[in-house]
């Protein structure tokens, strides 16, 4: 029984892809189509499928660049083509995010896509505070000192906090963050869910042999610090 006309002419355009690759004399020889129709199942395999859950080889190397693009690929015929969820803890990892687990897909989304270009400036304030505008959308204001003052200053000190004697302090920064009033997540996040979670940042991006001590500030009146770890 010989398959509708319809089918036989998908069949034979399918193989002749591979056929037309091949030498002429193997070309000349296969007026049976019987190569031709050989080759269509490698082409199946091998260039293009019609199963989208089967996708063949060529469409499975065409779709790489997507894993590794978690804002999108822009690929030809896949404008929308990113990272899959499933795969964004481990392209974390490859790009050395090791806080990614405090933070919600699409977040880690833009962590991951801005963090490559920041790798080069690892360890200087820049990136501290770059990197933490990645973490924390609706930041205000981020400050960093990098000569904080301990001890008995007129006009700062608190009585009974740290009215004492100036003290050093080498390698030790203090940083303070004031999220910004449009910024609901922050604003209404607990205290020690924010706290962890700006700690974790700061301790993946800090220099290995610094301390800090950290200040997050809701507007003006409302203020937490926290000591040195």
């Amino acid at each position: 029984m010989k398959p509708p006309v319809g089918e036989a002419a998908m069949d034979e355009e399918r193989g002749t892809r591979l056929l037309n690759s091949l030498p002429a004399i193997y070309r000349a020889a296969d007026e049976s189509g019987q190569l031709c129709a050989l080759l269509g199942a490698f082409e199946a395999i091998l260039l293009e499928s019609d199963d989208p859950k089967a996708p063949a080889i060529a469409q499975q190397i065409d779709a790489l660049p997507a894993l590794f693009a978690p804002l999108g690929a822009g690929l030809p015929g896949h404008p929308q083509a990113r990272t899959p969820d499933r795969f964004l803890p481990w392209l974390a990892q490859w790009v050395a995010f090791e806080p990614y687990r405090l933070f919600s897909g699409d977040r880690l989304r833009t962590i991951i896509g801005g963090m490559v270009v920041l790798h080069g400036r690892r360890g200087t304030r820049r990136y501290l505070i770059e990197l933490l505008k990645l973490c924390f959308d609706g930041i205000d204001e981020i400050r960093i000192d990098e000569n904080p003052v301990h001890g008995f200053t007129i006009g700062l000190a608190r009585l009974g906090q740290d009215s004492v004697l100036i003290r050093e302090a080498p390698y030790c920064f203090r940083i303070e963050i004031a999220p910004g009033s449009a910024s609901s997540e922050l604003q209404h996040e607990p205290w020690q869910s924010l706290e962890q979670r700006v700690r974790a940042v700061v301790d993946f991006a800090k220099p290995a042999h610094t301390v800090y001590d950290l200040v997050l500030r809701r507007g003006t009146t409302n203020a937490k610090e926290t000591a040195t770890p």
